[in-house]
Order: C-alpha cells, then structure tokens, then sequence
C-alpha cells in the first residue's frame, strides 16, 4: 500500500562539500507580533511502495477551512520503473502572505490519486511586550 509523509522545514541549503540538499529546522508552528506577515518554509514528501508508473506531486497551502489555497506548487512527472519504488519532492514557498492567526494546512498529492496526510502549520499571535517563548519546546 502507498505511503506519503510529508515535513515542514524553516529552509533549505545546499551543502557545498557534496553538493547534498540540508533540510534546516523542521516547523509545525510559526509566531508573529503582527499581521499579515510573510513566511517562507520548505515542503518534503516522501512516497514509499508506490506502483510502477510516472508520478506528479502538488503540494497546497490551504487556509483553516481547508477550502481557500493560498498557494499550490505541481511538480513535473517522474517515472518510477519498478513496483515498490519511491521518491521524495520538495517544495520551496517564499513571502507566502499569511493574512492572521490560525491553522494553515499543508496537503500533498501524487498523480493516480495517491494521498498524503494534511499537515497543520500553527500560526501563532504574540503580544508586543509579551515574554519571549521557547520554540524549541
């Protein structure tokens, strides 16, 4: 059966020694003092046990509703040749205007109707003022 996981990150590098993809600081929740605010984050899906055939994957960022898209990324077909194969996509979305507060959601689709989990982005209001949170916690 077809697995798909995806993965917020804060950014994403490129490691000039080997020339490797570095996924920095994975995030589920973003704070701000005031809003809109433009945000920036990398998307990861990796699909596992997947049929032979050529893949798509959108990723869309979706209000708390889940039915305003905010922004969508399609990326190009790839053959995978033999069952059970996988692959990964990554998506980069930069000063995507994020209007307030709430639960913004992530959805990932691959061709042939294969479907990942929603993954929820918090964003968070922090008063002017207010004492500092630990993000890390």
């Amino acid at each position: 059966m077809p697995t798909v996981q995806t993965i917020l990150f804060e950014n994403v590098e490129i490691d000039v020694s080997n020339n490797k993809q570095l996924f920095i600081h994975p995030i589920h929740r973003v704070v701000a003092e005031e809003f809109p605010i433009p945000i920036s984050f990398a998307i990861l899906s990796c699909g596992y046990d997947l049929p032979a055939a050529p893949y798509s994957c959108k990723h869309t960022l979706l209000s708390d509703d889940r039915k305003t898209e905010l922004i969508a990324y399609q990326h190009e077909t790839i053959a995978i040749p033999t069952a059970g194969g996988g692959m990964g996509f990554r998506t980069t979305f930069e000063n995507v205007e994020i209007p307030a507060p709430g639960r913004y959601w992530v959805r990932t689709e691959l061709s042939g109707g294969i479907k990942g989990d929603e993954v929820v982005l918090r964003v968070e209001e922090k008063k002017k003022g207010a004492p500092k949170l630990n993000l890390r916690a």
